[in-house]
């Protein structure tokens, strides 16, 4: 096996957040920034070293452990051919509480570090199991080493980017695919529905659209139980994202408007039938802006749909005085902007013109943000998705 890496970006909402919990459209892109994975081989090693440079740990996993573990589930599930993973999941777990330490606290590090375990095993057991090779084991060691320009818990995607790119690299070991045919359709689904396990692992009920976004990369628009339409994009966006560094939980804030939704159906169900317009009005505009023509009111008319989604956001209360400060210093500037994904906290993206960096404003405004203590970095919304690649 030679060694390669992994670059798996992360992904924005840029239209539609909480609107999409009650059945109504939202619009994702892949960004930027990305996790990187590279991958080594140990030939004389029995060992898997797992190195996660996000949560300062190292994870091993003993291939005589690991195979005596593949050989049980084997004998149990005879014929199971992960048709259902739930069964693999529930030995997965039992398997990993055995492995873990007593003494583990339950610091919210040490709670990220035992998620990520558990979805690492859970990855290369299924991605073993159900390889093409029948009765496949893991005859030698590797190295896995895992960092990522993404936060964690800020909305940027980073669990699913994660797990896009540990399955990348547990399928091509285990033979499902390589190198070369990764971008296969049915490799790409193959990609997606394992990260889609891993965000299971992570999240409990994930939409699938974080997934989605970060394996196949430009932007797509998607709607809860409907699944996901593509956007025709002539080229990335340009953005800013903005880090409030105001952490803050998705859960929390989620049943937050659900009791505001409760309080107000009537006024919460306009709101939500208004980012459904947004999002109708939005498609034409990304899928047609860059191709030359007229994109200066393309571009004004985008700006406003931003402003508009934000004051939306706002509506429900989804907002916090650090992002209320990045929205003004971005008006000051003459930059529209608005939150992404949850909001109470995380990031902001700010919307920038072609051209952006030879612009004195631009810099004004970066330092500025910077001043105020935000982390800032430019980037674009829309651009290709996972990709593998021979490493050095």
């Amino acid at each position: 096996m030679q060694k390669f890496q992994i670059k798996s970006p992360g992904k924005v909402i840029l239209h539609g957040e909480h609107a999409v919990v009650y059945q109504k459209p939202a619009l994702a892109a892949v960004v930027g920034l990305a996790t990187n994975l590279q991958y080594r081989p140990l030939p004389e090693s029995q060992t898997a070293t797992i190195k996660l440079d996000t949560l300062n740990c190292t994870l091993e996993i003993q291939l005589e452990q690991f195979n005596a573990f593949l050989s049980a589930f084997r004998a149990k599930y005879p014929s199971e051919k992960l048709e259902c993973t739930a069964k693999l999941l529930e030995e997965v777990r039992a398997e990993v509480a055995k492995q873990l330490d007593n003494s583990v606290t339950s610091s919210a590090k040490q709670q990220h570090t035992n998620k990520a375990f558990l979805s690492i095993y859970y990855l290369l057991s299924g991605a073993i199991i159900s390889s093409p090779q029948n009765g496949l084991k893991l005859q030698s060691g590797f190295q896995l080493h895992i960092d990522s320009e993404l936060s964690i818990g800020a909305g940027l995607g980073s669990s699913a980017s994660f797990g896009a790119g540990i399955a990348t690299a547990f399928l091509i070991l285990a033979g499902h695919f390589d190198k070369v045919t990764y971008l296969q359709e049915e490799n790409q689904a193959l990609i997606s529905h394992w990260a889609f396990e891993s965000e299971r692992v992570m999240h409990g009920t994930p939409s699938g659209v974080d997934n989605t976004v970060c394996t196949y990369g430009g932007m797509l628009r998607f709607t809860k139980g409907q699944g996901f339409q593509p956007l025709k994009i002539q080229r990335p966006l340009n953005i800013l994202l903005v880090d409030s560094r105001v952490n803050r939980s998705t859960a929390d804030i989620v049943a937050n408007v659900r009791h505001l939704y409760e309080t107000f159906p009537k006024v919460l169900d306009s709101i939500w039938s208004a980012c459904e317009e947004l999002v109708a009005e939005a498609v034409p505009l990304y899928e047609n802006f860059g191709n030359g023509k007229d994109d200066s009111e393309k571009f004004g008319n985008l700006e406003r749909l931003f402003q508009i989604n934000n004051d939306l956001m706002k509506a429900i209360g989804v907002t916090h005085p650090k992002l209320e400060q990045i929205f003004t210093i971005s008006f000051k500037r003459g930059f529209f902007s608005k939150l992404t994904g949850a909001g109470a906290g995380g990031y902001a993206i700010v919307l920038l013109p072609e051209n952006y960096q030879s612009n004195e404003v631009y810099g004004k405004l970066k330092e500025e943000l910077e001043a105020a203590g935000f982390g800032v970095q430019a980037t674009t919304a829309g651009g290709e998705g996972l990709r593998v690649e021979d490493l050095d």
